[in-house]
């Protein structure tokens, strides 16, 4: 065995162990009464608002741009979410997309309804279309953060990945504006085989541009990602990622939190094992279980999405998704089952 895969072995154990642990407290909590066993509303539900993207990153996981039209219109998500309101609401909403601020003002006119509600945001962009005036209008919420994809410390690299001219310029940009206007900012970086010596400058930009958080991770194989083997990385590159991110996390400590994303295996035994807390709703209606799970539980133009969740909350004890977990490899991400927004996903 190299040295590489032992060192891979190495952290995926602990990663494993972390994960255990956490559900292990999670449990004791449900034991003692002071965490609750099931959720009649999720803590935290996914808004994917539209399919429709100004990009074309060469490793979408959901394949923005390439989907058919959006069946949830803006319309639909303001009725939404005054419906979640109307049932307990949510604690925190992720916005997603493809870019989310396509939408415009009608994005601010359904933040507005779960923000009077007491709803935390979780913005995810690529920034192309932010501006002074989106960021003035953006200070009024209460965030988690706000992510920008920056995916590479140079033009070059970012534009070529995104591809898409000027997009690096105004990624940088639009991180300085959110953080100089005091709104809490992560930085986003997805590595391929190419980039993964720039971490240590993609580091330094994250903290020049004011972000509190720098998440960092290879491609996921999903999507466009799953269709462009190159963008990979194989585990000698994977071992030499991780001892980059060990490395600037010491380089960082007490400035910039850094944080490798876990591998898609350890999150899907940790959202199995534990009672379902979150979803995400597709631009099509789907309320599917989580990004990387390809499993639906029914779609909000047919029903409420409150009667939905009450049945299919507990669709990560099918046995279909336990196979699926099983499948996931723990290095790639890879399933031998099922290939995320490559194949069409599965009803329960």
């Amino acid at each position: 065995m190299s040295d590489s895969e032992e060192y891979l072995k190495k952290q995926i154990r602990m990663e494993s162990q972390q994960q255990k642990q956490s559900v292990a407290g999670q449990k004791a909590a449900i034991a003692s009464g002071m965490y609750p066993p099931s959720f009649f509303m999720p803590l935290s539900l996914q808004f994917e608002l539209t399919g429709r993207c100004n990009m074309k990153c060469r490793h979408c996981y959901n394949r923005s741009g390439d989907l058919p039209p959006d069946v949830m219109t803006s319309d639909r998500w303001k009725e939404l979410s005054k419906e979640l309101v109307e049932h307990g609401g949510i604690f925190e909403c992720i916005l997603s997309g493809g870019e989310p601020l396509i939408l415009g003002n009608d994005l601010f006119d359904i933040m507005d309804i779960l923000h009077d509600d007491g709803s935390v945001f979780l913005l995810i962009t690529n920034a192309a279309l932010m501006a002074k005036d989106t960021v003035q209008k953006l200070k009024k919420y209460r965030y988690k953060w706000i992510q920008i994809s920056i995916d590479g410390s140079t033009v070059e690299a970012h534009d070529g990945f995104r591809q898409v001219s000027g997009s690096w310029e105004k990624a940088v940009n639009a991180a300085l504006m959110v953080a100089d206007a005091g709104i809490p900012l992560a930085i986003a970086n997805t590595v391929t085989p190419e980039t993964i010596r720039d971490l240590p400058e993609m580091a330094e930009l994250a903290y020049f541009c004011g972000a509190a958080l720098l998440i960092t991770g290879e491609v996921f194989p999903s999507g466009r990602g799953a269709l462009n083997d190159k963008l990979l990385l194989n585990n000698e590159q994977r071992a030499m990622f991780w001892r980059l991110i060990e490395k600037q996390r010491d380089i960082f400590a007490g400035r910039m939190q850094i944080q490798r994303s876990m591998s898609n295996r350890a999150q899907l035994e940790g959202a199995a094992d534990l009672p379902a807390a979150g979803a995400i709703i597709r631009p099509n209606g789907d309320i599917r279980l989580d990004c990387i799970a390809p499993f639906v539980m029914g779609n909000v133009t047919n029903a409420l999405f409150y009667d939905q969740w009450q049945k299919g909350r507990n669709g990560w004890q099918d046995q279909r998704v336990k196979d699926y977990i099983e499948s996931v490899d723990p290095y790639s991400g890879k399933s031998i089952l099922h290939q995320n927004h490559v194949e069409g996903d599965i009803v329960l």
